[in-house]
């Protein structure tokens, strides 16, 4: 075989493998595409899967905290709804000093607050009720002290000399007593539930 021809047929057996390096780099390039194209994908859903899922949990969160909101407002406008009715009906209550019978309630609130009396003891009492006091009890031995001012009592509180012992009997005492059931009883007539949250 003359040189030309061995050189032109090595030449050409290196052009041959040449262009099967280069088919199967192209082939394992495409490979490693499509693998990181599947890749790509498979990640692509997984981020959109938990943004989804925290798009749905905040959406959740947000709806949650604005139905607790919304319960609250509703339960707060109750409440002052109901503490508006029972703030009157108090007034129209204590209206009770204005009538013919206060007397005798009078002497029934202080009879029952002096049968704690024991030892030295101050009784704070409205100055306009000083003297009905001392007609009912002209015998008594506790220490009067007239409340001026705007503070209409309609009974009497009453104070040890330690200052440790303090019994209220007065018409705002006997309703402050009474004000949880009567405002459950408000909630249950005018909203139909057994209980009301009061806020504080």
């Amino acid at each position: 075989m003359p040189y030309e021809d061995l050189i032109n047929a090595l030449l050409k057996d290196g052009k041959y493998q040449c262009e099967q390096i280069i088919e199967k780099a192209r082939a394992d390039a495409e490979e490693i595409i499509k693998n990181a194209e599947r890749e790509a994908g498979r990640q692509k859903q997984e981020y959109l899967a938990k943004i989804d899922s925290d798009i749905k949990k905040a959406s959740t969160a947000i709806i949650n905290r604005a139905r607790i909101e919304a319960g609250g407002r509703v339960i707060r406008a109750r409440y002052e709804v109901i503490e508006d009715i029972f703030n009157r009906a108090c007034e129209r209550f204590l209206e009770i000093k204005n009538g013919k019978d206060y007397p005798s309630v009078f002497e029934k609130l202080c009879k029952e607050a002096l049968r704690d009396v024991n030892g030295e003891t101050r009784v704070l009492i409205d100055e306009d009720e000083t003297e009905l006091f001392k007609r009912f009890f002209p015998d008594t031995t506790v220490k009067l002290e007239a409340v001026k001012g705007n503070r209409k009592m309609a009974g009497l509180e009453l104070i040890t000399s330690d200052g440790a012992v303090v019994v209220k009997n007065t018409l705002n005492s006997r309703l402050e007593k009474i004000k949880p059931e009567l405002i459950l009883e408000l909630n249950k007539f005018l909203f139909g539930e057994l209980c009301l949250t009061i806020p504080t």
